[in-house]
């Protein structure tokens, strides 16, 4: 099995932003004490121009999240935690643990291999609301540029996008809509409702770095592919309640069961890179908490940065507490190219994608029976299964994106 992701390619310029003014976690809670009660929009203005040079805990996420409800401060401020996804978290959440030895670090590792061998079967079959929020950059200028035959398809794309073309105005990262759908997790397989419900571009594709299979796949195909490469122990974090272990892992290329489909003129190309990032496990139980992805694109798409984290935690469903993805991270980074790139001293800058996704109401999947009379009113029908709510379309499919 194959983790996939697609990652769209515009051709245009783009104008860089300015520079950022970063900030660790620590300075950021002394500048969230000074902005309680002020408006939605002063908070929203003073989260623009800020980069955070930490990851930001879930807990510390929730609170903030808590502390500051409004519109456009709750999209400022995911929008800057996203970005800081893929750091190490501060040096108050390492904790001054000695690193155990390699037999108490393999029987950690067997013990997450244990649980993401059976997690699919322990799930019972639930339906949950997946929401994302896509946020993107917007070139200054737009042309179509490329070898013969891909033209069209890039243009069409831009269009999809409501980017005019030879804009001049450029907009830095900010948000262009989030869509709900429901995701149904039904014999082991999970399932996405085709009837997507979008707020605001309704007719907008997802773009950038997109993701599917949380509730299991990725746990197999990343863990696998980790377990015959190269895994070292990190560092133990701060969790919840027990502290949790850290382990980064490699995969070359030949290992690799990630793909990343990259669209050349009306095919998708398949590029099957190799990738590191980070394992967060619970040591007691082998629950995996948190799996960070980050691509390493061979020539030509080199320049290319795509990037996903999935955070998990307890959720109650039916009467039991299961392991289920709370949060997701797709961020994607490409070239784009200024149509006098092809001239002496021309440079090709770049265009980010980033999709904040959070899984909320889960609920048991049930099926329900009831008697009906026949048309004729003799007697009863046999028993007729229906459920709530009903099925979604779509076929179950354990890849990673599309």
């Amino acid at each position: 099995m194959r983790i996939c992701a697609v990652v769209l390619l515009l051709a245009a310029s783009a104008r860089p932003a300015m520079a950022a003014k970063t900030v660790t976690v620590g300075q950021f809670e002394d500048l969230l004490d000074k902005l309680h009660g002020k408006s939605d929009n002063r908070v929203a203005e003073e989260f623009s121009d800020l980069e955070l040079t930490e990851r930001v805990s879930p807990a510390r996420l929730a609170k903030w999240e808590a502390d500051f409800p409004g519109t456009k401060a709750h999209e400022a401020l995911i929008k800057l935690v996203d970005l800081a996804a893929f750091l190490n978290p501060p040096a108050a959440d390492v904790l001054p643990i000695p690193a155990p030895d390699s037999d108490t670090q393999e029987r950690m590792l067997a013990l997450a291999a244990a649980y993401v061998k059976t997690t699919i079967t322990r799930l019972p079959n639930f339906f949950a609301t997946r929401q994302t929020t896509h946020f993107e950059d917007t070139p200054s200028q737009q042309a179509v540029t490329g070898q013969p035959g891909a033209g069209g398809s890039i243009l069409r794309a831009m269009r999809t996008l409501s980017i005019a073309i030879n804009s001049t105005e450029y907009k830095s990262l900010h948000s262009t809509g989030s869509s709900t759908t429901t995701v149904t997790y039904r014999d082991g397989y999970e399932v996405h409702d085709g009837n997507t419900v979008k707020d605001g571009n309704r007719d907008k594709p997802s773009m950038g770095l997109t993701t599917v299979g949380e509730f299991g796949p990725i746990l197999s195909v990343v863990l696998g592919d980790a377990m015959r490469s190269e895994v070292d122990w990190q560092r133990w974090e701060k969790g919840a309640g027990d502290p949790v272990a850290v382990f980064r892992y490699a995969v070359p290329a030949e290992q690799s069961n990630y793909t990343v489909g990259v669209p050349v003129g009306d095919k998708i190309e398949r590029v099957y890179p190799g990738y590191h990032g980070e394992i967060a496990i619970d040591p007691a139980t082998g629950a995996i908490l948190r799996l960070s992805l980050v691509a390493e694109m061979p020539p030509p798409y080199e320049a290319m940065q795509t990037a996903m984290l999935v955070e998990y935690a307890p959720v109650v469903i039916g009467d039991q507490s299961y392991i289920c993805p709370a949060r997701g991270v797709a961020f994607s980074r490409t070239p784009v190219t200024h149509p006098a790139a092809s001239q002496p001293g021309s440079a090709a800058n770049m265009q980010t994608h980033l999709n904040h996704v959070t899984f909320t109401q889960y609920h048991v999947f049930r099926a329900d029976a009831r008697i009906v009379p026949d048309a004729g009113g003799k007697g009863d029908a046999p028993a007729a299964p229906s459920s709530t709510p009903p099925p979604p379309a779509g076929a179950a499919s354990g890849d990673q994106g599309r």
